[in-house]
This record gives C-alpha cells, sequence and structure tokens, in this order.
C-alpha cells in the first residue's frame, strides 16, 4: 500500500510540473522534444517507484517508425506509459476527449500532435480518423490498443475496426505487441500497484497496404491472431534471436 500511495502521489504531481516546465520549452524550440523528454523519464521515474521491471523482445522492429501503427493488447493502465518509453519516435495517440479537458495538460497533448475523439459523436470520430491518416501520412507513428479499453480478466477481446481503417487509409505499416504481466501489478479497477515483470513482445510488422478494404477482416484477424499466439507462449511465434532488453 504504501508504493501505491507514493506512486499515485508523486506522478500527478510530476505531471504538472512537466507541463508547466515542458509547455514553455516546446514553445520556444518549436518541437515537442521537451514534451516528449519530460515524458519519458516521468514514466521511468514511475516504473522505478512501482517497482516494475520489462523485459523485451524484438525492439528492432521499432527501429523504424514512420507512417507505423503500433497495436498493443490492453490489460492495465501501465500497459500506455511502458510502450510510450519504448517508441522512441515522438509517437502521436487518438485519446479520448476527456483528457484534453484537464487544465493545461490537453495544450500539451495537443502541441504534441495528439488527436481528441469523442466516442458519443460519430463525426467528429470520422473526423479524429481522418486527422489521423493525414499525420500518418505526414510520417508519423501512433500508438492505438485496437481493443479500445482495458480487458478486466486479462483475456484478448474483440478488436474494433477503427484502427484498421486509419492503418489501410494510410497504406501503413502494422507493428503488433504482446503484452504480458502487466494485470499482475496493476489490474483494471483495482487501486494498488505490485513489483514485478513486463513482458513485452514486439512482433513482425504487417504491411496494410497488402491488403484491401474488401479483406479488412482478414488484416484484423492476422493482427490479433499474432498478438493472440504470442501471449500464449513466453516468446510468442515471432521473437527475434536478438537478446531480451531490460528497460527500467
Amino acid at each position: 500500500m504504501i508504493r501505491t500511495l507514493v506512486v499515485f502521489s508523486v506522478v500527478p504531481v510530476y505531471m504538472v510540473l512537466g507541463s508547466l516546465v515542458g509547455y514553455p520549452l516546446a514553445l520556444l524550440s518549436g518541437s515537442p522534444a521537451p514534451l516528449y523528454g519530460l515524458g519519458r523519464f516521468g514514466i521511468r521515474l514511475a516504473l522505478f517507484l512501482a517497482g516494475s521491471k520489462v523485459v523485451v523482445d524484438g525492439l528492432q522492429h521499432l527501429d523504424e517508425t514512420a507512417n507505423t501503427v503500433v497495436m498493443a493488447n490492453h490489460t492495465s493502465l501501465l500497459d500506455a506509459p511502458i510502450l510510450a518509453n519504448l517508441i522512441k519516435a515522438e509517437f502521436k495517440v487518438v485519446a479520448k476527449v476527456e483528457l484534453f479537458r484537464i487544465p493545461f495538460f490537453g495544450r500539451c497533448l495537443r502541441l504534441a500532435g495528439f488527436i481528441s475523439v469523442d466516442r458519443s459523436n460519430r463525426e467528429q470520430a470520422t473526423q479524429a480518423i481522418q486527422k489521423a491518416v493525414v499525420s500518418l501520412k505526414a510520417g508519423n507513428c501512433f500508438l492505438i490498443f485496437p481493443e479500445g479499453t482495458r480487458s478486466p480478466t486479462g483475456a484478448l477481446g474483440p478488436f474494433k475496426k477503427g484502427a484498421f481503417h486509419v492503418a489501410l487509409d494510410a497504406q501503413s505499416r502494422i507493428v503488433p505487441v504482446a503484452v504480458s504481466g502487466a494485470r499482475e501489478l496493476m489490474p483494471k479497477g483495482a487501486f494498488r500497484v505490485r513489483p514485478g515483470t513486463v513482458t513485452v513482445q514486439i512482433l513482425d510488422p504487417i504491411e496494410a497496404g497488402r491488403y484491401s478494404y474488401d479483406s479488412r477482416d482478414r488484416l484484423i484477424e492476422d493482427v490479433r491472431g499474432r498478438i493472440a499466439a504470442a501471449l500464449e507462449t513466453p516468446k510468442g511465434p515471432q521473437a527475434s534471436d536478438r537478446p531480451a532488453v531490460l528497460r527500467p
């Protein structure tokens, strides 16, 4: 419980201070790089305080991230920060509109190129997809959880089609990712953080351009199938020959 209180006390304060420092630095430099730098430092600090170690396999698949969509399973609040620390590019996210309403923090998200989506507004959601396509074609990388929400049981849920519409329209490179162990450390609906190890398997990329809209369901099945298979084994079928990498 002490560990949990420390993490949930330090992280919000750091978010506020990081936003206050990073936003003007980003404006002065004309680049969101300070926001990403401060964000990754905060993530490493939070993972250290939480006692979370990360073992990574297949990191070389993230060496190239232009017009790339990173798609991962989602079982814990730890998933996003862990992956954000691994993706060295200034990746983007399509995030729920409520996050953009947080004072000042929302401005940082917009400055970083994040895209807000109101899932209750179909027209606005369609506009968000179009913005993501434009951003990808400009050479950016997106982190997406195609399940749409955290799995309460840890089981891999169905994938929503929106992320695949984006990838098909932009002719993107999709990098499937299987995250194991995060739910045990910080499950959905529980106010606790346990120390332990999270395994991240970054699988062989899939070129969305090889699929058509008529074969969209097969693309979804291929991406989901690779992640599901990797979650069933310690290293997964796409594991690289490189040794695992430990990240703080």
